[in-house]
């Protein structure tokens, strides 16, 4: 079986409920194409025979489409400084879904466009195109229309070597609980990426006797002690 391929985005920890939602609903938001950050991103070069109004009908076109941006690397420097926050944010690795169709950015000439490519194909096909000033970020997308978001597959998650300790540490808590076969990460100053470390304290066990209490869950007890311990360290073990 063909291996799939994996992909990258990368994020910053500010507002981070929007990052949670990425991870724990395993989804991408899909943006309008207004909502990025090129500013000539689905605009086309006419060869002066489209009228206002036809170019009006070309914007509708444009509009129908969602665009989800991501790229093959987890490790390019310009990528954690305009997108991870200068290292303060994380890269989140994920596989798309099976049969999702992708394209690989282009960094050429846009081609130009005639009165009779006012057609939805070629908007899709011009949204595949870049200028070359965005080249570095080596960019693959899906387009999607009449929906806001894109299923994937979550796999990874690496914080980035200037990443808030506190952030980090609350992260890594609600997903060892929420999806704990995640793989957690976190790149050193040195660019080496290694499991964060967390300080889980005083291990407060209560776990009752099989033989005694029927109703005894392993995995209940276990998270049950990831959360004390977490409450606990985090108020000085005060009530514990």
């Amino acid at each position: 079986m063909k291996k799939k391929p994996r992909f990258y985005k990368y994020k910053s920890l500010d507002n981070f409920e929007f990052l949670l939602d990425l991870l724990l609903k395993e989804r991408m938001y899909a943006a309008p194409y207004h909502e990025l950050n090129d500013p000539m991103e689905g605009v086309i070069k006419i060869d002066g025979t489209i009228s206002k109004e036809r170019e009006a009908e070309w914007e509708s076109l444009i509009k129908e489409t969602r665009l989800v941006c991501f790229t093959k690397s987890s490790t390019n420097p310009l990528m954690w400084s305009h997108y991870a926050d200068g290292g303060r944010g994380c890269v989140v690795c994920f596989e798309l879904m099976d049969k999702q169709i992708f394209h690989k950015v282009s960094y050429l000439k846009k081609p130009s466009i005639t009165e009779k490519d006012l057609l939805p194909e070629k908007a899709l096909q011009i949204l595949q195109y870049k200028d070359k000033h965005w080249k570095y970020e080596a960019e693959y997308r899906c387009l999607i229309q009449n929906e806001s978001f894109l299923p994937v597959d979550i796999k990874s998650i690496t914080f980035g070597p200037r990443a808030d300790k506190n952030k980090v540490d609350m992260l890594s808590h609600i997903l060892r609980l929420c999806k704990p076969k995640l793989g957690v990460f976190k790149m050193n100053d040195n660019g080496l990426v290694e499991k964060p470390e967390i300080i889980t304290g005083a291990t407060i066990t209560r776990m009752a006797n099989q033989q005694l209490n029927p109703d005894y869950c392993p995995k209940c007890s276990e998270t049950e002690i990831i959360q004390n311990n977490y409450v606990g360290r985090n108020r000085n073990w005060v009530g514990f």
